[in-house]
């Protein structure tokens, strides 16, 4: 193998996991704006703290290779340690780091130290963090931007959009809204035969978290 493609093959062994690790870190919840340089550097982060752990590991392979010109005698050693390098290890972290960062800004309190210096950032967004709080369920009352009200549980199927994106909003069970109650709609019962509904963003003025009327 060439020195120059031997060495583009182990540079991407090198930061690929921490590219892994980062991008399955942030899947399904709200995202802080990053630059690019940010990205890479999280990346880099990650990928050093995991060849540190297994640094013991890599140097066992190294000293059984022994030089770029012996890979072929090792072919089975060499494998294992890519998928475990490359894909097993940095996908179960990525996955684990997501659970405890989507645990972390589930509760009432802001993150702590930790969660930061693993390299989460909540998006700092009202809405967003005012829906992850809600993944256990809950009623809302929506004003549009004429002044209409609509309202209804937002359940395991309802959908808020999350930043970078706009704050779209499905509702998965519709409730009667009544709104002569003056300035304080209250919600009296869900429609029959049951259906949902889509708000764009740009329709949406206010959102009420509520608790239906008896």
């Amino acid at each position: 193998m060439p020195d120059s493609l031997a060495g583009i093959l182990i540079a991407i062994a090198v930061v690929l996991p921490g590219f892994v690790i980062a991008e399955l870190s942030t899947v399904g919840r709200p995202a802080a704006k990053r630059s690019d340089l940010e990205i890479v550097l999280r990346a880099l982060f990650y990928a050093f703290l995991l060849h540190l752990c297994a640094g013991k590991y890599t140097r066992w392979l190294v000293e059984r290779v022994d030089s770029l010109n012996g890979w072929k005698d090792h072919l089975g050693a060499i494998s294992v340690y890519s998928f475990l390098m490359l894909v097993l290890v940095p996908v179960i972290i990525g996955v684990s780091l997501n659970a405890y960062f989507r645990t972390v800004e589930r509760r009432p309190k802001p993150p702590g130290r930790f969660y930061e210096f693993l390299g989460a950032r909540d998006s700092g967004c009202a809405a967003d963090l005012l829906f992850t709080r809600l993944y256990k369920g809950a009623w809302l009352i929506v004003q549009l931007v004429d002044g209409t009200y609509v309202g209804g549980r937002f359940g395991e199927r309802s959908i808020a959009g999350q930043s970078p994106d706009e704050h779209d909003l499905y509702i998965d069970e519709m409730w009667e809204v009544d709104s002569t109650t003056g300035p304080d709609p209250t919600l009296r019962g869900a429609l029959s035969p049951q259906r949902g509904i889509y708000l764009p963003a740009a329709q949406i003025r206010s959102v009420r978290v509520e608790s239906p009327s008896d």
